[in-house]
């Protein structure tokens, strides 16, 4: 399952769907639950991690409902997330960026993109779908924020070589829903960016696979709305290791995320940003 589109829309369906015959059920700032998943509202921590936003409802006033995606700041003009976040969209679409910690704050910052690519192969391949695009944003827009860095090729596998991800607990950042834990599923959403931790379950060519079963860990993970999200290890949250792509429909048990250091994501980024 991939964790798509705008999480304030999901919550809507869901709470509709709920009232009709009692499927999973969602609502906006639930106080109950915990964003992301088993998280914690960041913020200003994490100021270059921001919410992809698209104009869904055509009001042109843009909060929370508007979420897309999340996405993280690769240089001044460079915004990182993933291609299932804007590949439906028409080429010409006005994408909008935000790195407000709340989505319905009053009078958020809101920047608006002057394009967006995806990467053209995506989705052709299902052992890598080259889940990456990039959004471009005014360099001005952008002054005071500090870029995230890219990892050098190869350093995940380089750590797993040396038995150096046993143990390594690695940190999710974004804007989507958080789910319940038990029984029936439930999304509640607050618009807000959040912050949690998933420990490392295994290394694969392009993906690198977090443990979110919290009953088990302790710990937690992403959701609906946190797709194209930084993943970063704990105790390093300067460098972005791997991009949010999917996990299980319940958002209870794991989170499969596309890695950053391999030849084909370097080959994509490659063409808009300088690479370590």
């Amino acid at each position: 399952m991939r964790l798509a589109r705008s999480a304030a829309a999901l919550a809507v369906f869901l709470l509709a769907a709920a009232c009709a015959d009692q499927s999973p059920t969602a609502s906006p700032r639930d106080g109950g639950a915990s964003r992301i998943v088993n998280g914690t509202y960041a913020g200003n921590s994490y100021p270059n991690v921001g919410a992809l936003l698209v104009d869904f409802d055509g009001n042109h006033v843009l909060n929370g409902n508007d979420e897309d995606c999340t996405g993280s700041l690769i240089s001044p003009t460079v915004f990182l997330t993933a291609a299932h976040c804007v590949e439906f969209l028409p080429a010409n679409a006005q994408l909008y960026v935000s790195f407000s910690p709340d989505l319905y704050a009053s009078k958020i910052g809101v920047i608006a993109a002057t394009g967006f690519r995806f990467d053209p192969l995506y989705g052709h391949d299902t052992a890598n779908e080259h889940d990456l695009a990039v959004v471009f944003l005014p360099a001005s827009a952008t002054k005071g924020i500090t870029p995230l860095k890219l990892p050098p090729a190869g350093y995940l596998d380089a750590l797993g070589a040396q038995n150096g991800l046993k143990d390594v607990v690695f940190v999710n950042v974004g804007y989507g829903v958080s789910a319940s834990r038990t029984g029936v599923p439930s999304f509640g959403y607050d618009g807000r960016r959040n912050v949690s931790k998933s420990p490392f379950m295994s290394l694969r060519p392009y993906w690198l696979v977090l443990k979110m079963n919290t009953a088990a860990t302790g710990e937690g993970g992403d959701c609906y709305g946190d797709s194209g999200g930084p993943k970063f290890m704990d105790g390093n949250t300067s460098m972005i290791f791997a991009t949010v792509t999917s996990g299980d429909t319940n958002c209870r048990s794991t989170t499969v995320d596309y890695r950053l250091d391999t030849d084909s994501a370097r080959g994509f980024l490659g063409q808009f940003v300088a690479l370590p």
